[in-house]
């Protein structure tokens, strides 16, 4: 922990440079990885593609997966937006945060059936749901989430609080945060990416980056049911030290080859 905070020191005295191409580029690769994690087929090339230039190539391309980025993206975007304005994690941010991630599918067949399950615009689940525990993509339990409908709102705002007031590391309350999220299932879908915007949110406001759930040692989705199932409590943790400490690192040394070359500017439109 003490090697990333050193880092992240290092990272904001240098202030890193960013095209507004390489912001872009992280913002794609952002919505790419946090929905394939949830079986969105489409690849980082036609995600980029769909987002610049409105259309996309490919065969078999479900309808549900192109709602699906666009859907996260705005999420993406409205994250940032509370970042920029030091906004306080909320109620009303953890709601809008979920809406703007799934709310495009509402208007798809693919989407019925969570509709009939039970959520309204702005609102937590009106509907029972339940928590599929997978192992190697094979369900080996199901269990009932800690919030129902009735309880939801208030378990949400007393959790909202609880981070809020708490004086534990940013690094922990993010992965409380997330976890809390997956295991009360506050929505009837998009808890876990919710839950990793709410990670960034809660980071990028200490003054870390972007970063994204792509790293090719780990499954985020995986370790986040096995730090829970076999009780091994710094997965997640570990998890998001690692990835960014990759990621803080690559761009201070990418940073040092800028200055090198006399390159430093920051490109404006």
């Amino acid at each position: 922990m003490e090697k990333l905070y050193d880092l992240l020191s290092k990272y904001n005295t240098i202030s890193i440079p960013l095209s507004l191409e390489e912001e872009q580029r992280n913002l794609y690769e952002y919505v790419y990885a946090t929905n394939k994690l949830e079986g969105n087929q489409l690849t980082l090339i036609q995600t980029t593609e769909l987002f610049k230039s409105d259309t996309i190539s490919g065969n078999n391309i479900r309808t549900s997966d192109i709602l699906e980025q666009k859907g996260m993206y705005k999420a993406l975007k409205r994250m940032l937006l509370a970042v920029k304005n030091k906004e306080e994690l909320s109620i009303n941010l953890l709601l809008e945060l979920n809406w703007l991630s799934i709310g495009n599918l509402w208007n798809d067949d693919y989407y019925l059936d969570a509709k009939e399950k039970g959520q309204e615009k702005g609102t937590f689940k009106i509907s029972p749901n339940v928590i599929s525990i997978k192992k190697n993509n094979i369900e080996i339990e199901k269990i009932m989430p800690l919030s129902s409908p009735k309880n939801v709102s208030e378990n949400m705002d007393e959790l909202i609080n609880k981070i809020n007031s708490s004086d534990k590391n940013t690094i922990e309350k993010a992965v409380f945060l997330a976890q809390e999220i997956w295991l009360h299932q506050p929505f009837v879908d998009g808890n876990k990416r919710t839950g990793r915007l709410l990670i960034n949110f809660l980071l990028m406001k200490e003054g870390f980056p972007l970063f994204t759930y792509n790293n090719p040692n780990s499954n985020y989705n995986s370790l986040l049911v096995e730090q829970y199932y076999d009780q091994k409590p710094d997965l997640i943790k570990n998890y998001i030290i690692e990835t960014l400490t990759s990621r803080l690192e690559n761009a201070i040394t990418s940073n040092s080859k800028i200055k090198k070359n006399g390159n430093g500017l920051r490109f404006m439109l």
